[in-house]
């Protein structure tokens, strides 16, 4: 299996030049499909849609999906296309389209897709589907957007939407409605509606309500693992008052590369609770950040490989590249060129070996910490 990992479009209010390039690479990939006789999965980690872009006079979480929708038009089509061709298209939401855990508004978003292709939601519903939270593939890869390792962000319950129309609002959120652009001066008047919601949100940090326990267990069979190894990739979560106060006293020191440094010992807390489960995965990708880079990590007698895309908004348009061989896992980063319609390699490809459950492991309760494990130097292209 070859998967393609990709993030942050934030499609919203305007159409533009991300919508250009998404189109062009959506066509390439198909191509390059055609050509293969391995199956391929393409994975959209995060934000690719930007709901709290949305204009500020939508009622709901539904009709904001339509107004940003209806201006995406031409890459909701060949994000169709590619799904009809057979790619398996997974999307993941992040912190920008968490409504998308909603599966009302994965119905939604699967008929608009659709609509868009001109083909038909049912055809598509084996290979188009959005994944709350995180999407594993044993052996292969682990994919979260990462806005639960940024304090400002991170959520007490990553399966239920917590954006603009949500009774308990990370700050994040809300800062973002705050600090925006002169053109985008009607999203404050969300401002009165989505204070009280982060403040209900701040009053909760760190806790674990029985709503959260219910929906862990709900989604334990799709994600093909244990509620109690759920509860613990849950607790990895940067939702304490703590994790708070040192996020805000990184931001004040002007430390670069924070919230990367908690993905990268969140992947490794990660990857104890999945051997642990006998699920291992050896390459961890995430998103949120806008900023390209990559690491080797050393879990014990594992090498793992964390990366992060970058933004796509911002025209760096990044991805990452996973391929299973019978040796291994070969994973590289690229950049897509949509005016060349090519790519180029960021980062060599990179090997690691397959990665085994290890007896003894420590139990998936509880675990926060990446514990004697170690990471190379961050490398960013």
């Amino acid at each position: 299996m070859r998967a393609i990992v990709l993030s942050d479009l934030h499609l919203g209010a305007t159409a533009g030049a991300t919508d250009d390039a998404f189109v062009s690479f959506l066509e390439w990939l198909a191509e390059r499909a055609h050509s293969d006789t391995e199956p391929w999965r393409l994975i959209l980690l995060g934000d690719v849609l930007d709901l709290l872009d949305a204009p500020a006079d939508v009622g709901d979480p539904l009709a904001a999906l339509d107004a940003v929708a209806a201006q995406h038009l031409s890459a909701l089509a060949a994000l169709g296309a590619a799904a009809a061709d057979g790619i398996a298209v997974d999307l993941i939401p992040g912190n920008h389209d968490s409504e998308l855990a909603d599966p009302d508004l994965q119905e939604r978003l699967r008929a608009l897709v659709a609509d868009a292709a001109g083909t038909s939601a049912s055809l598509l519903r084996p290979t188009f589907r959005v994944r709350p939270w995180f999407l594993l593939v044993p052996g292969l890869l682990y994919a979260e957007h990462g806005s639960q390792y940024h304090a400002l962000n991170a959520v007490a319950d990553p399966l239920s939407p917590f954006g603009r129309w949500s009774r308990r609002l990370p700050p994040g959120a809300v800062l973002d409605l705050f600090f925006r652009r002169a053109e985008h001066r009607g999203r404050a008047r969300a401002l009165p509606r989505v204070v009280p919601a982060m403040l209900r949100a701040l009053a909760r940090r760190g806790r674990t309500g029985a709503a959260t326990v219910a929906s862990l267990h709900t989604f334990a069979p799709e994600a093909g693992l244990s509620p109690d190894a759920l509860a613990g990739l849950r607790g990895l979560a940067e939702d304490s008052w703590v994790a708070l106060l040192r996020n805000a006293c990184a931001a004040a020191l002007g430390r670069a590369g924070h919230v990367e440094s908690r993905q990268q010992q969140a992947a490794l807390a990660v990857h104890q609770i999945l051997a642990q489960e006998a699920q291992p995965a050896p390459v961890y990708v995430f998103g949120h950040t806008h900023r390209v880079a990559h690491r080797a990590l050393d879990a014990n007698s594992a090498r793992l490989l964390w990366f992060n895309g970058g933004a796509w908004a911002d025209g760096s348009y990044g991805f990452v590249e996973v391929e299973g061989r019978a040796d291994g896992v070969v994973a590289r980063l690229c950049h897509w060129d949509p005016a060349a319609r090519s790519t180029l390699t960021l980062s060599d490809p990179l090997l690691a070996q397959p990665s085994v459950a290890q007896e003894g492991a420590p139990t998936t309760r509880g675990a926060r910490s990446a514990g004697n494990r170690s990471a190379d130097a961050v490398a960013t292209p």
